[in-house]
């Protein structure tokens, strides 16, 4: 019988170290690190010929040689994070520039690509409004090359920047008539004047003169009889937000989002969690825009919740408790009795595959009512649930875009699926954050073609996060059709988002396969407590309710000395709704009805057995 390979997709439709490769105490992501040597030198590092990294070993992107550090930096065996670009795909350090889709370099409200646009494709918030020229930087504000304005058009966080109105342009030649028409800080330059006589001067935009800063200079004719150039004066620069009106448009606030230079404490996560635990908020600085003004740049620094690690005297996911009081740890191994004549076992189902599919376009930024950004959220998340499930499960990454504003991995996978990767996971998704647009069809082709090159007889399982509808040239219609064609292979596809394209999130349900029931078809969420709810309830809907005994296990004789326990829960046995051997030899638990039901709700993973211990 086929067995179903599942893709989870998580959709957040809100308006969201390493080690040196020839360290022998280099960190493996499969522990008992499996493999041929590989470039590094590490038993498991084994290179891969597409550039994916390894499950064994991190090998680089580009499965060139490997270094051990980026300027004192560590690296993952060849996976320098310091060293990508996301906006230019360059993994091994090289030369970037611009790419076909994404070309304009967002933020600088220049038209990079001289196509007419100023920040075409980039994303923004709607309403806002930045500076943009068309012309070349060198020419902006000078004479009558006047910067123009543009405003984002669209809905929330999901805007693009519209048209660039009021730019100048320069002309190939003065007009001499006292203004810089060729915008290159000359005054009529090539004019015939009377040697000696000096005038008043001023290169920058009329409108601006007298203004704030700017100020007029004097102009002399040389003995050629041409003017020469226009001495003392102060033309607009951008603005630095130091009290002056540096840009000379008669405000000395415009653009300032905050004081150059000043910093504060930020947070990206839940708010209740902070000064928990381990958590601590981060550091952000207001730094200068490329387009003029100031903004508060990337938070850095801050100490995330992660999965509650029940035997290290702290309170790991923050949440006030530690250990053993911790709801997490009560039912563990490390906090039941000790049986002194018997045995007690976890039981975990067979180990499946999940690969997280991770949208990190601009409006990931957005945030949740907890305060929360989308992007902090999942990952939020991610720190919680992957490390609680990751001895079910080898776990992989897939982010997007990368390389452009509409671009994915050329391998199709950032991690394949492997053993204890969930913390660089989390590493990775700390170190970059949202930019770009939501290539979702892309995504998943690249995560099926994945699929279809290395074949397994395991289940699989896909987290595929987007916080809106697909754009890119692809649309719902479009990724429909590439989740019917999944589907059609064995990958069944759920579909996790909270209030935005309903529409968009339901189709997408429905054609992966696994729709809710009831008029909404995707797991919804709307906090950051909600999408670890629904994280915890997607992956225990993959279930399949049966568990192998531990090999070292005893033979089971006596089934009165054998407890089951779901969550500290005495299961009896009870082919109806306890629990029940899958066959003769007692090596493998079947859940059944209730208890199963229990188990794919996802707020249990394990199961405890006690076998001769006392009740």
């Amino acid at each position: 019988m086929r067995s179903r390979v599942l893709i989870f997709a998580l959709a957040l439709s809100l308006p969201v170290a390493g080690c040196s490769s020839g360290d022998s105490n280099a960190i493996s992501p499969d522990p008992n690190n499996r493999g041929d040597t590989g470039p590094s030198g590490n038993k498991g590092d084994a290179a891969r010929s597409d550039g994916a990294l390894s499950p064994d070993g991190w090998s680089d992107f580009d499965a060139g040689p490997v270094t051990t550090t980026d300027a004192g930096r560590p690296t993952f065996d060849g996976f320098d994070f310091d060293g990508l670009d996301l906006d230019g795909f360059s993994f091994d350090g090289g030369p970037t520039g611009p790419t076909p889709e994404h070309p304009d370099v967002c933020g600088n409200g220049l038209d990079d690509d001289g196509n007419g646009l100023a920040d075409d494709n980039c994303n923004c918030v709607a309403g806002r409004s930045q500076r943009c020229f068309l012309g070349a930087l060198a020419s902006a504000g000078r004479g009558v090359c006047l910067w123009g304005t543009q405003t984002c058009e669209g809905i929330q966080t999901d805007g693009t920047w519209g048209a660039c109105t009021g730019s100048g342009s320069a002309a190939p030649t003065e007009a001499c008539d006292g203004l810089d028409n060729t915008c290159d800080g000359n005054i009529d330059e090539t004019c015939p004047c009377t040697p000696g006589a000096s005038r008043p001067c001023y290169s920058g935009p009329g409108a601006t003169a007298g203004r704030g800063a700017c100020r007029g200079g004097s102009q002399v004719c040389s003995t050629a009889g041409r003017w020469g150039t226009c001495s003392g004066e102060v033309t607009p620069t951008a603005e630095t937000c130091d009290g002056m009106d540096r840009n000379c448009d008669g405000s000395t606030t415009d653009r300032c989002v905050c004081p150059l230079g000043m910093s504060r404490t930020c947070s990206a996560g839940a708010s209740a969690s902070l000064g928990l635990g381990i958590c601590r908020p981060g550091q952000q600085r207001c730094a200068a825009v490329a387009s003029g003004g100031t903004d508060w740049g990337a938070c850095v620094g801050e100490v995330f919740p992660t999965a509650e690690v029940c035997d290290n005297t702290i309170d790991d996911d923050c949440n006030g408790l530690a250990d053993c009081l911790d709801q997490g740890c009560r039912f563990t191994a490390e906090c039941l009795p000790r049986c002194t004549r018997g045995t007690i076992e976890n039981l975990l189902p067979d180990v499946a595959e999940i690969t997280l599919v991770a949208d990190r376009s601009g409006s990931m930024e957005a945030r949740f009512s907890d305060g929360a950004t989308r992007w902090g959220a999942l990952r939020s998340a991610v720190n919680i649930v992957l490390p609680r499930v990751e001895d079910a499960f080898d776990v992989g990454l897939q982010l997007f875009p990368i390389g452009g504003a509409c671009s994915v991995p050329p391998t199709g996978m950032t991690f394949p699926p492997s053993r204890g990767t969930a913390r660089f996971i989390s590493d990775l998704m700390q170190r970059i954050g949202p930019d770009g647009n939501t290539p979702t069809r892309a995504a998943i082709e690249g995560v099926a073609g994945y699929f279809r090159a290395h074949p397994t007889a395991r289940r699989r399982f896909v987290l595929l996060a987007t916080d809106g509808a697909p754009n890119c040239g692809s649309p719902v219609g479009e990724v429909v059709t590439a989740l019917t064609a999944l589907r059609a292979t064995g990958v069944d596809t759920f579909v996790l988002g909270v209030p935005g394209p309903r529409d968009a999130l339901d189709a997408m349900a429905r054609a992966g396969g696994r729709p809710l029931p009831g008029s909404t078809a995707f797991y919804d969420a709307s906090t950051t407590r909600q999408l670890i709810d629904a994280m915890n309830a997607i992956t225990g809907a993959t279930n399949s309710c049966e568990y192998p005994l531990p090999s070292g296990l005893p033979a089971i004789t006596d089934l009165a000395q054998f407890r089951v326990l779901l969550g500290g829960v005495v299961v009896p046995a009870d082919a109806a709704n306890g629990w029940s051997f899958t066959d003769g030899t007692r090596s493998r638990l079947r859940f059944n009805g209730t208890s199963c039901a229990r188990l794919r709700t996802g707020t249990v993973v394990a199961a405890v057995v006690t076998y001769n211990c006392p009740p």
